[in-house]
């Protein structure tokens, strides 16, 4: 099991300095081995939305996105009920988009999009491949992704190298992904979700600097990195063993 390999291993290599906290408070004997090696995103063009999202409504830089499983941590029911509190023209403006292949935990998007009396404003994709992915979290106006828990949150940092702003959450991993690019949210209030929302979306002026820093802030997660910081953790391992005499 996982404490047995966490025990022998020389180290342990993980996506987030929080990731590396909660790995060092449940095995305090390994925290001294625990590294961070954050993932990186693969710059890409920005392409434009294939005809059968056109078709739904969606325009470029007029809508709200949200990427992945749909599954309890993921926060949709509070998500949709900030959505719910935004003024009706915020919400004739910008749809909320669902990309996500279904998960488990009866999320049930559609359904309480109706019952919050949102469904016109709500499109549930299901799963989208990746390059209609890609194309949505360029031509997104906010990527909104108040998720209860990430170890690290890669759609944060795949919005932002198109420089599209993201609402996330104050807790976990996000806030240190996310940095200067967006607004962090308390992700169990559902009016801080909403005031949020209504901030980015009411001043495009806020749009565009965040998103700005968001574009520079990606840069400096690069797959080529990524790999840099791998190969040291291997060296350091590799050293310590040779010290060691192991």
């Amino acid at each position: 099991g996982m404490p047995a390999v966490v025990r022998t291993a020389d180290r342990v290599a993980v996506v987030s300095e929080h990731t590396a906290r909660d790995v060092a408070a449940a095995f305090p004997e390994a925290a001294g081995k625990v590294r961070v090696v954050s993932p990186g995103v693969a710059a890409a063009p920005v392409r434009p939305l294939p005809a059968e999202l056109a078709a739904q409504g969606l325009r470029p830089g007029g809508y709200v996105l949200f990427v992945g499983t749909l599954e309890p941590r993921k926060n949709l029911r509070r998500l949709l009920e900030a959505y719910a509190r935004l003024p009706a023209a915020l919400r004739a403006e910008f749809p909320l988009v669902i990309a996500g292949g279904a998960g488990w935990g009866g999320v049930a998007v559609q359904r309480w999009a109706e019952a919050l009396g949102v469904a016109a404003g709500v499109r549930v994709l299901g799963y989208v491949p990746d390059d209609a992915l890609e194309a949505l979290q360029a031509q997104a106006a906010v990527l909104a992704m108040p998720s209860l828990y990430e170890g690290f949150g890669l759609p944060l940092l795949e919005a932002m190298r198109f420089g599209v702003p993201v609402l996330t959450a104050n807790v976990a991993s996000m806030p240190e992904v996310a940095g200067e690019a967006g607004i962090l949210v308390d992700p169990y209030d559902v009016g801080s979700i909403a005031a949020g929302l209504e901030r980015l979306l009411g001043d495009a002026g806020l749009r565009a600097r965040l998103g700005a820093e968001g574009r520079a802030r990606a840069q400096a997660f690069s797959w080529e990195a990524a790999a840099r910081a791998m190969v040291r953790v291997f060296e350091e391992a590799r050293a310590a063993r040779r010290d060691s005499g192991a």
